[in-house]
């Protein structure tokens, strides 16, 4: 259904009655198919028509002497009254305009025998008697059908299927947590929906965010908005969508999570007050913590302190909250242990972005630091022994082979298969993510960078650690853990 309701009349009644009625049930947002506002310049009209008697929910009939003589209203009446026997839904809504009941009887007694409106009560009399059977009082559609409409979105009518996705959306699971299934949560940039209330108004404004949130996730998806998206883009991001950057403001936290570049002090636009507000709460908590001598985090800072900030706002602090660059890495990219994906690539596709220019909106200092932790992370390598498996090139697999032989203590050396291997890899994340360098000016930096000595060094020390019983561990991650949307 495209439209709430068919106006049938006769052009004769346009002036003095029909066109103000259309525009006054326009104005209560009815979705109304009236041809003045339907139909454009070369439509065909009884096309035009069909379509509107057909995909409305509803038929208004005019009905006045001037109806009575007119050809095209009765064929508009015709195929009202074939939908409504074929169906078992009243369709029909008549409205008497300087017509008596006599007079309709002689015209169709069955019309006769309908209550109808009179338009000597006035449009808004008339406008309310049809609200009141359009628009059931108490339905929470038609209260999220008016909040969007506030907003300056226009949804379907209420019977269309998409409302049907909206009420089932409605009763996803909020989408951090531990691991459920993936078609009952949210993907990212969804936020906390009002709680569930049996009331109309309650569940129609659920039912609002709802539809509006489908909104947000869905075009962050296809754009899409990521860790890797320059700051800018996000906070347009953000002030384009209905309700999202009031949502963004309630929900800081989360906000950071999708988009933890907004945390660079300078980067939160009209949200940095809003940002500065919930680090500032962070660091208070964090210097109640130190006070108390909590242990809490101390595996992970390079002092083994406790950190100075929470991991979301490591990029915001002047010493990035004492953390080791791996765990602020490792967070930037893959968000918290139990949420959503924050982005939908891989970390070797990670490690190659910060390697080209793309990533040239970052900070140098805070380049610098999530650099240092992609090299420490040893998460970033490809193959049949990495969490990316690459690609079908023949030398797929070679260098991470050569990695692990190195941490055994194997040399590691550049091979013509090796280079090939990452040349291939690079081609790829090139593709995948659009990069403005050439696969060989990456591979160069990642050689420059010594990734494989870094990784096999990392490897070599962890190794040590283990064997000696001291592994690097923390309550709930560790700092080369795998994120947990590769899991």
């Amino acid at each position: 259904m495209l439209y709430d309701i068919f106006i049938c009349h006769a052009s004769e009644d346009k002036d003095s009655f029909v066109r103000p009625l259309a525009q006054a049930l326009q104005t209560s947002h009815v979705a109304v198919w009236f041809d003045e506002f339907s139909l454009q310049l070369g439509d065909s009209i009884r096309r035009s028509i069909d379509k509107g008697l057909r995909q409305s929910r509803f038929g208004i009939v005019v009905l006045s002497p001037a109806f009575f003589e007119k050809n095209w209203p009765q064929y508009e009446l015709d195929g009202l009254v074939e939908r409504e026997m074929k169906g078992n839904d009243k369709i029909i809504l008549p409205l008497w305009h300087g017509i008596t009941h006599d007079h309709v009887m002689q015209y169709s007694p069955a019309l006769a025998g309908r209550k109808a409106a009179s338009s000597e009560r006035g449009i808004r009399e008339v406008v309310n008697e049809i609200l009141e059977v359009v628009r059931p009082q108490g339905s929470p559609l038609i209260v999220a059908r008016d909040m969007l409409l506030e907003r300056g979105i226009t949804p379907p009518v209420i019977t269309d299927q998409y409302w049907l996705e909206v009420v089932e959306a409605s009763n996803r699971v909020p989408g951090f947590g531990p691991v459920i299934p993936e078609d009952s949560g949210w993907n990212r940039w969804s936020f906390p929906l009002p709680p569930k209330d049996s009331g109309a108004e309650g569940w129609g404004e659920r039912l609002a965010w709802t539809a509006m949130q489908m909104d947000w996730v869905k075009t962050a998806d296809n754009v899409p908005i990521t860790p890797l998206t320059p700051p800018k883009n996000v906070l347009e991001f953000i002030s384009s969508l209905p309700g999202l950057f009031e949502t963004c403001r309630d929900y800081v936290r989360l906000l950071i999570e999708y988009a933890p570049q907004l945390s660079i002090p300078g980067f939160g636009g009209d949200l940095e007050d809003a940002i500065e507000q919930e680090y500032q709460k962070s660091c208070a908590e964090a210097e109640n913590r130190r006070r108390q001598d909590s242990l809490s985090g101390t595996a992970l800072t390079i002092n083994k302190k406790t950190p100075l900030c929470a991991e979301e706002w490591a990029l915001r602090h002047p010493t990035f909250g004492n953390y080791e660059p791996a765990y602020v890495t490792n967070a930037y990219f893959s968000g918290g242990m139990f949420g959503p994906s924050v982005s939908p690539y891989s970390d070797t596709d990670h490690a190659f972005w910060l390697l080209s220019s793309a990533s040239c909106w970052l900070p140098k200092k805070a380049h610098s630091f999530l650099l240092e932790g992609m090299k420490n992370w040893r998460i970033w390598p490809w193959g049949d022994l990495g969490l990316d498996k690459g690609g079908d090139w023949k030398s797929n697999g070679t260098l991470i082979r050569a990695l692990h032989a190195g941490a055994e203590g194997k040399p590691f050396k550049w091979s013509r298969p090796i280079k090939d291997d990452v040349l291939h890899r690079v081609e790829l994340a090139v593709k995948t993510l659009k990069l403005p360098d050439s696969p060989e000016h990456i591979m160069e930096l990642f050689i420059n960078h010594d990734f494989p000595q870094e990784w096999i060094k990392e490897a070599m020390k962890r190794r040590k650690a283990q064997s000696s019983g001291n592994g690097k561990r923390h309550r709930g991650r560790e700092t080369d853990t795998v994120p947990k949307n590769r899991q």
